[in-house]
């Protein structure tokens, strides 16, 4: 019946794929016109049959058949909380309605139950069903599939790196629970409920369809393409055709046995699927080839056209990049933001979390110190530059993640560490503190009402100093406030929160110095800005460690200075002023020279949007 009433396509087949797999075709375009809007022949279609399948549920609790497409539609509908009571109200054996009810709680965003629930249905599964589920291999890349290949389903090593794969998948590391996780779970569970039961595309759910749902989930609602007609069929003068009113297509026209629509003799099944183009989305869903079915009422009002159609799926946009590529997963503190850009090619799967339907790149500043065994990060970020949030309540958040690529040992939990603020202001600090070592950052701003977000998420690490005696922080910018800070507390207030500046105001900067002699040692200091190089990245960093990016240097400050005395930590700040540099990009670069040991380095870039 959803067959014979889909709405025209409003997005055709590309001429390329972006996938093509077995019978299928995919591709993935936000530009795309919107999903038609679902016919209510088809609601009210739908409603009848859960009514049916409340009916049969209430005789039968113990039916895995009836507990499952009644799970199905009731979600399809957006019915999520009557699915999740449906669940419920399953009593079959086994782990069956664990993974209904998980299933219902990741579409009501319940992430941290669903992931519970979802724990207790892998326990309670056979080893190789559980194993099955557990897979990441879809999701990774070819270099993390490598890796992964090599451990068999018992080894812990495996379970760790799953682990690992779902921590850093995450699309908000400030959010509860793991809903990258139960997403997948939750297409696994679709997988076995389509299995059962007829879907919009023909032939049956096969393994092509299974691995295109599992990598990029199930369309939310489908549409036909009827654009290559056929000879007329004359079928000895029927009442009416598909669609029209009195025919097949419609609920008061004649119907089959259980309220199916009743087809003309011969016809076959609805949609048989014939030839033509294979499978692709629309708006970033997905199509594939309808058959032969019945079409359009023929010109003589006697039967009707014979058609081939396209049916197109379409998926919820946008969607991002689900899990993050093999290198980024094996060291992820040394990742910058271009490796989680959020249509990072290849795009092995995507995911299209709910709650971000708009996720830019967050206005901000960091800097890293060191306390002891423990590492300060301070944030300060700007949510005025995003006009998703603006007029929007939000809350910002910090998480710092190890970088050491946690869960490599079995036994050992991935955790992260996070300050937050709910009702957060549009511009502010934020610091948390992490064991030091290789780190990841995570700065997210979120405004729920509107699901916009935005985000900035790398590695962090302290200025490269490998067997110095003397190291050196980051680098704090402040606004000048008529104080030099003497710690990075009293200097966070402060902190600018972008690294696009004016320069018509003077601009603070502060740093530490750690290992320095508590008796007292001189330093010499020099704080020289330069304009940043047009070269890559890599070439960039290498010409400035040998002095070579240096176009000019408008602003130069060199400070002889004594460390301080009884500590080993020398906090410091200068103001610096900007006013002569032009419109740009350029790099703030620190350089301390103690007796004994090379020059240490750190440095900061920053933008001149305006005189």
């Amino acid at each position: 019946f959803r067959r014979h009433n889909l709405p025209a396509s409003r997005a055709s087949r590309p001429t390329n794929c972006d996938e093509q797999v077995g019978r299928f075709c995919y591709w993935y375009d936000e530009r795309a016109p919107a999903a038609p809007k679902e016919p209510a022949a088809i609601v009210e279609h739908r409603h009848r049959l859960t009514a049916l399948l409340d009916s049969m549920a209430r005789r039968a609790p113990d039916d895995r058949w009836v507990s499952g497409q009644r799970v199905r539609y009731l979600a399809e509908a957006g019915d999520y909380a009557a699915a999740l009571q449906a669940a419920k109200e399953c009593r079959v054996g086994g782990w069956w309605c664990d993974v209904l009810a998980g299933f219902s709680l990741h579409l009501l965003g319940e992430y941290v139950a669903a992931d519970s629930v979802f724990g207790v249905a892998l326990g309670r599964m056979l080893a190789v069903d559980r194993c099955d589920w557990r897979s990441v291999a879809l999701l990774i890349d070819d270099d993390a599939r490598q890796q992964y290949r090599q451990f068999p389903c018992a080894d812990p090593r495996r379970r760790a790196f799953e682990e690992r794969v779902w921590f850093f998948a995450r699309t908000l590391y400030s959010m509860q629970g793991n809903d990258s996780r139960t997403e997948y779970f939750a297409r696994m569970t679709m997988t076995l409920l389509l299995r059962d039961a007829a879907g919009p595309y023909e032939y049956g759910f096969d393994v092509d369809e299974r691995e295109l749902l599992l990598r990029f989930g199930w369309p939310r609602s489908w549409s036909a393409d009827y654009s290559i007609a056929r000879p007329t069929i004359s079928l000895g003068g029927l009442p009416g055709g598909f669609g029209g009113p009195g025919g097949p297509g419609d609920p008061k026209g004649p119907s089959g046995p259980g309220g199916a629509p009743a087809l003309p003799p011969g016809m076959g099944s609805p949609g048989r699927r014939g030839p033509g183009p294979v499978r692709g989305p629309g708006a970033g869903g997905r199509g594939g080839t309808g058959g032969r079915g019945t079409g359009p009422l023929s010109p003589d009002g006697l039967g009707w056209q014979d058609a081939y159609t396209t049916i197109t799926g379409h998926e919820p946009v946008p969607a991002y990049r689900y899990v993050p590529p093999g290198f980024v997963l094996n060291n992820p503190a040394v990742s910058d933001s271009s490796a989680w850009r959020l249509q990072l090619a290849p795009v092995v799967a995507r995911y299209a979390p709910p709650y971000a339907a708009s996720l830019k790149p967050l206005e901000h500043q960091k800097a890293l110190f060191r306390r002891g065994d423990s590492a300060l990060v301070v944030l300060a970020y700007d949510a005025r530059s995003s006009p998703e949030l603006n007029g929007h309540d939000i809350s910002a958040a910090l998480v710092i993640a190890p970088g050491d690529t946690p869960g490599d040992t079995p036994g050992d939990t991935p955790r992260d560490y996070a300050a937050a603020l709910l009702h957060a202001p549009r511009s502010g600090v934020l610091v948390a503190k992490a064991p030091w070592g290789p780190l990841l950052m995570s700065a997210e701003v979120t405004a729920p009402d509107v699901k916009a977000v935005a985000r900035a998420r790398y590695g962090v690490a302290p200025p490269y100093a490998m067997g110095a005696r003397v190291t050196v922080s980051d680098l704090l910018f402040y606004k000048p406030y008529g104080a030099f800070p003497a710690s990075v507390e009293a200097a966070a207030p402060h902190a600018v929160p972008t690294e696009r500046l004016r320069a018509d105001e003077k601009l603070g900067v502060y740093w530490e110095s750690y290992g320095t002699d508590p008796s007292g040692e001189k330093m010499s200091v020099s704080l020289t800005v330069v304009r940043e190089s047009e070269e890559s990245g890599f070439v960039r960093r290498q010409a400035r460690s040998l002095h070579l990016a240096r176009e000019r240097t408008p602003v130069v400050i060199t400070v002889q200075d004594q460390s301080a005395r009884g500590s080993r930590v020398s906090p410091r700040a200068l103001e610096l002023d900007i006013s002569t540099l032009r419109k740009g990009a350029y790099i703030v670069q620190l350089e301390i020279a103690v007796s004994g040991q090379y020059v240490v380095r750190a440095d900061h870039r920053i933008e001149i949007i305006a005189p």
